[in-house]
């Protein structure tokens, strides 16, 4: 809504509600453009001079202007005109203490308690002003009632800590802060003005600590702190080297759990979405190549799925975690983080999800016909394997992409390509006998191949072939350590270029 249509509506009478209209000053207000509120506002005045807000945030615009004459005509006014309202006294103190009339100031937050003695507002308006008159107890009395009268309402308890802050007593303001994040931990000001009380102190780790805290939560961020404190104690071996690997796999396992939970919580299922996804994966796979087409003949359902099945572990993955970087660059310019952290992330979560897949597996090759032998125990090196594979893979793309963005296009048919030439829908023996070396340099084919021969062949995998498998993504490990540490101080640049 603009100034004509405000005028326009006033004049045909058709005045909308004041509901739709307050955010149009209040807008111009959030972005401190005081002029044009200060316009809207009196545009709005004309219109619905029966709203006290039109009045009262009127003056807040003039006063942020430095016009305190017109600031305090206006707040007059709103007295008279809104006797039953608390906003014009609670105004015109703050007006007061920045003309530096600190006793009017103080007479007017006592006169708006006795009126107004059950309101919010006024005992936090009342601490606002003692403090600003330097009566620190008063303030911090006020303040008190405040917390006890509205222990449920965060404002209280930000003044609270914001009254430290005030006195530069910082590590008084970091206790307060632990306070309100104990009590509203999603609220952000307990993370990030808590972190500014840390860094005044000189204290850039706990600033850092509290930062990333806002997004993993408090939880995370008192476990770190235990850890710390524990790590202080005598006879500690190697602290700095020992709480940078603990704090860093924490945080990625939190994330990922954080992520779980948020992903869940969007679907009206939520959890169960992950049994329903891999079942009716399946069920898909099973009616159209079992039923529909009887391809592959007898077993060849098993076969399919257990090729299906990794490989979309291993497609979600890499393709999930290729932008992760880019896609991270917010966090990466508050805080100074180890890019690696948000393709492993990714990695984390999927495998979460990817253990009930495996469940469901091995549910529907129970039903099948093939029940569990003891070649079922090397399904957890296979998998070990296969999860170091996607970390290299995973780790590189999103290592190159911020370098090359076109590479994401490329990244879908990569994974396409991969699916055709890993042996998922047809059988090794159909491969030429001169080609299959070839064949099983694919590393996907290679691991394929053992989980075949584990549920379906009820044998024990090639150890020789999955050895060669895992030599070469402990090396791939080894070159994706060296690389990140090596581009970690371009990455900052470069995700935003």
């Amino acid at each position: 809504m603009d100034d004509e249509a405000v005028v326009e509506a006033s004049a045909g009478g058709k005045v909308p509600p004041a509901s739709n209209v307050l955010g149009w000053p209040r807008q111009a207000m959030k972005n401190g453009n005081w002029e044009k509120a200060c316009e809207r506002w009196a545009i709005l005045r004309q219109v619905y001079p029966d709203k006290p807000a039109v009045w009262i945030q009127a003056a807040v615009s003039h006063r942020q202007l430095g016009q305190l004459d017109e600031a305090e005509a206006l707040l007059n006014s709103a007295r008279e005109r809104f006797i039953e309202h608390s906003g014009p006294l609670l105004e015109l103190a703050t007006l007061r203490c920045e003309q530096e009339r600190l006793e009017e100031a103080l007479s007017l937050t006592a006169e708006a308690r006795e009126r107004f003695p059950q309101e919010k507002a006024v005992m936090l308006g009342s601490a606002r002003v003692a403090a600003e008159a330097n009566h620190a107890s008063q303030a911090l009395a006020f303040n008190q009632e405040a917390r006890e009268r509205f222990n449920d309402s965060p404002e209280p308890w930000l003044q609270y800590a914001e009254l430290a802050m005030q006195a530069e007593d910082w590590p008084l303001a970091l206790e307060r802060w632990a306070e309100v994040r104990q009590h509203f931990p999603k609220h952000a000001e307990g993370f990030t003005r808590a972190a500014d009380a840390a860094q005044t102190m000189g204290n850039e780790n706990q600033a850092r600590q509290l930062r990333l805290a806002q997004e993993y939560g408090n939880a995370w961020l008192e476990s770190v702190q235990d850890d710390e404190q524990e790590e202080e104690a005598p006879h500690t071996i190697n602290p700095p080297q020992r709480r940078d690997w603990r704090t860093f796999v924490d945080l990625v396992w939190t994330k990922a759990r954080l992520n779980l939970k948020s992903e869940a919580s969007k679907n009206h299922l939520r959890y169960l979405w992950w049994i329903l996804d891999p079942v009716l994966y399946m069920a898909v796979f099973y009616i159209v190549f079992g039923l529909l087409m009887e391809r592959g003949g007898p077993g060849f359902i098993a076969y399919l799925l257990t090729g299906l099945v990794p490989f979309q572990w291993f497609g979600k993955t890499v393709q999930q975690t290729s932008n992760s970087i880019v896609g991270g660059k917010g966090l990466m310019h508050q805080v100074r983080i180890s890019p690696l952290f948000f393709p492993l992330v990714g990695i984390v979560q999927n495998t979460g999800k990817q253990l009930l897949v495996f469940a469901m597996l091995g549910i529907f090759l129970i039903l099948y016909g093939l029940p569990p032998t003891i070649h079922w125990l090397a399904f957890i090196p296979i998998v070990f394997v296969q999860l170091m594979l996607m970390t290299v893979v995973s780790c590189i793309l999103a290592m190159m992409v911020p370098f090359v963005r076109d590479l994401t296009n490329l990244i879908p048919t990569g994974i396409q390509f991969t699916l055709f030439t890993s042996g998922i829908f047809y059988t090794i023996d159909r491969i030429p006998e001169e080609w299959r070396s070839l064949f099983f340099t694919n590393p996907m084919a290679n691991i394929l191949y053992q989980y075949r021969q584990v549920f379906v062949e009820n044998q024990w995998p090639d150890w020789s072939g999955l050895s060669w498998v895992a030599l070469g993504c402990i090396l791939g490990l080894g070159l994706v350590v060296f690389l990140y540490r090596r581009l970690e101080p371009l990455f900052p640049r470069v995700v935003i270029e």
